[in-house]
């Protein structure tokens, strides 16, 4: 099976609500303004609660409350809205998703770290999108939650191998499967039909050099998962502990921070992540 047939499998059970689609058509459309986005977003009242929860929380800081959409748009602009309406898309869609291998709590909270990492290092370093960097960082790992839905004993085999060595579980994927989750997770935002920039960052945030369009996400991701290691993925398997991986070359280059900007930028993201996390996937 290849990345293509296992995303292909996951996206007949998991897809974006009709929402995101109809959104980014009216983003791209003159005729449409703030209330007209509004009032499709409101047609979907969980949609709505944790959009309105994520503009009001610590991402944004926004000195007034937000209480409706059509505000929201105009105070965080519609460009940045539509990326938290796929956040929170991408959230509701995957929440029944299950499986045996990972802790799915860990999982995500280890997803919405990177992607904030990723929007803190853009800002930091005025490199790419913030907004965008936060979204690519958030859906780095769905591959990882495809290959363990779709191929639960190869991974469970991988899984097992990876706890054993000191090798990067994407190189362990690429020994025994000839790809790897990375390589599934672009797969499955093509599926989607999600813009290049989000199917680049991802399928290539293991090997950033290779990315041709979209070099500046692909390293923020890159650089934000390397930041992101002490806030563990969920893997039900123990692994002694391992050093921070190096920096790819391509991503060295563009994202140099000193020790201090370092420690810095992870006080942000712990305080942000935990009301993301619960904004996201709480009730």
């Amino acid at each position: 099976m290849q990345p293509e047939d296992i995303a292909s499998r996951l996206s007949e059970l998991v897809s974006l609500p009709r929402a995101y689609h109809r959104i980014s058509e009216m983003i791209d459309d003159e005729r449409y303004g703030a209330a007209d986005i509004g009032r499709v977003i409101s047609h979907d009242p969980a949609l709505t609660a944790r959009l309105l929860r994520l503009v009001n929380s610590a991402y944004y800081r926004l000195p007034r409350h937000v209480d409706t959409v059509p505000l929201a748009i105009n105070v965080v602009g519609t460009r940045a809205l539509h990326e938290l309406v796929l956040a929170t898309a991408v959230a509701s869609a995957f929440s029944r998703i299950d499986t045996r291998l990972v802790d799915m709590a860990d999982f995500w909270h280890h997803s919405i770290y990177c992607g904030l990492m990723a929007r803190l290092l853009s800002r930091e370093l005025d490199v790419g999108e913030a907004e965008q960097a936060f979204i690519a960082g958030l859906l780095h790992d769905l591959g990882k939650l495809a290959l363990y839905h779709e191929l639960p004993d190869e991974t469970e085999d991988i899984l097992e191998t990876f706890a054993e060595t000191d090798t990067p579980l994407h190189a362990v994927e690429r020994e025994q499967l000839g790809f790897d989750h990375a390589d599934v997770g672009g797969a499955l935002l093509k599926a989607w039909d999600l813009p290049a920039v989000y199917r680049e960052a991802v399928g290539c945030h293991h090997r950033p050099g290779e990315s041709r369009l979209y070099r500046d996400e692909a390293c923020l991701v890159h650089a934000a998962n390397a930041l992101s290691k002490p806030v563990e993925p969920g893997h039900k398997v123990r692994r002694e502990a391992v050093s921070e991986p190096e920096l790819d070359p391509a991503a060295a280059e563009r994202i140099r921070l000193d020790a201090g900007q370092v420690e810095s930028l992870r006080v942000e993201a712990d305080l942000q992540s935990i009301e993301v996390y619960a904004t996201l996937f709480g009730r």
